[in-house]
């Protein structure tokens, strides 16, 4: 029963994830869940992660023909946000996001450098306000929730972007959290509304539970005291701002690689305020590619003619780890 929720899960997860606008983080996914694990801090308000994976071949085409054929290699990420509280009351919360992604890799080209991946390191900046509202709809609590956030790169800003969410918490109990609502989206591909449903349930084993954010994660998780030990996946996006050396495109690129994540997730309580996490698995690239700052499809210029192209990624399948860090300002 078990593998054919998950096999659902993760089908369902590729045909809604947006890959040129945010995939749904957790820290917004969290202020709809009015059910926190026993002992594992709902918020960190400062996270500090670092990931490594292994060399892998790619493929770029551009309107369905080859334009690029590499290998990367020496891959490695880190990323470090807060999420500072401004106003933490009864029926109001506003918090401060900062986060900060750097992405080192080689790319070459047949032994040459390539012309899309022209540096070694890329960096991608993004602030904003996440807030939310707190009442009650038919009985049940209900939440609004929304957040605006502009990102950037070395060389200026990128795009403003927003997400705005409605929430109710259709079941509560002791063993069982169910929440169900819908989120729009300001940078889409193609549905800019969709679902989003969280589901936690704890099974006879008291330590044992299942925790799916739809359609982001699916989680079985088996709990002790200071540990727990999470197999499942994730779906998520390693996305940066880029200049290439290609002819008849855009100033400035923007590159999305949206990503599912098979995955084993252990974490430790070193006490009630920091936490340790590993992540080991496998890094699956589901649509990946070039895009214009506003997340459309690149247009090329044809015969004096701008012609939109699709600019496409594909990669092989690799492994990964993830060491991390939390520290959370609330027990």
């Amino acid at each position: 029963m078990l593998k054919k929720i998950f096999f659902t899960i993760i089908c369902s997860g590729l045909f809604f994830t947006p890959c040129k606008s945010q995939v749904i983080t957790d820290s917004l996914a969290n202020d709809f869940r009015s059910f926190a694990a026993k002992h594992f801090s709902r918020y960190r308000t400062v996270n500090l992660f670092w990931e490594t994976k292994s060399t892998h071949d790619y493929t770029l085409k551009l309107g369905g023909k080859e334009i690029e054929q590499g290998k990367k290699k020496d891959l490695h990420t880190i990323k470090f946000s807060t999420m500072i509280p401004i106003i933490r009351q009864k029926k109001i919360s506003l918090y401060a996001n900062v986060k900060y992604d750097c992405y080192k890799s080689e790319s070459n080209n047949n032994d040459t450098q390539s012309a899309v991946f022209t540096t070694d390191t890329y960096n991608c900046y993004e602030g904003g306000l996440n807030g939310a509202y707190y009442m009650s709809l038919f009985n049940k609590p209900f939440i609004l929730s929304a957040n605006i956030a502009l990102d950037g790169w070395d060389r200026g800003f990128g795009k403003l972007q927003a997400h705005l969410s409605a929430m109710m918490v259709i079941v509560k109990k002791p063993n069982i959290n169910f929440s169900a609502g819908i989120i729009g989206m300001s940078l889409f591909d193609g549905m800019p509304i969709m679902p989003l449903i969280t589901y936690w349930y704890r099974f006879s084993n008291p330590n044992l539970s299942v925790d799916i954010i739809f359609p982001s994660q699916f989680y079985l998780r088996y709990q002790m005291r200071t540990q727990r030990l999470s197999i499942g996946s994730s779906l998520s996006r390693e996305s940066f701002y880029l200049k290439t050396n290609l002819k008849g495109m855009p100033e400035t690129c923007y590159y999305s690689d949206a990503v599912l994540k098979p995955e084993i997730h252990y974490e430790y309580i070193i006490n009630s305020h920091f936490f340790l996490s590993t992540h080991v698995g496998l890094s699956i690239g589901t649509k990946s590619g070039l895009y214009n700052k506003n997340r459309k499809s690149i247009k090329v210029k044809e015969d004096k003619n701008e012609v939109e192209q699709i600019f496409k990624q594909k990669r092989s399948p690799i492994p990964f780890i993830n060491f991390g860090v939390s520290y959370s300002l609330f027990k």
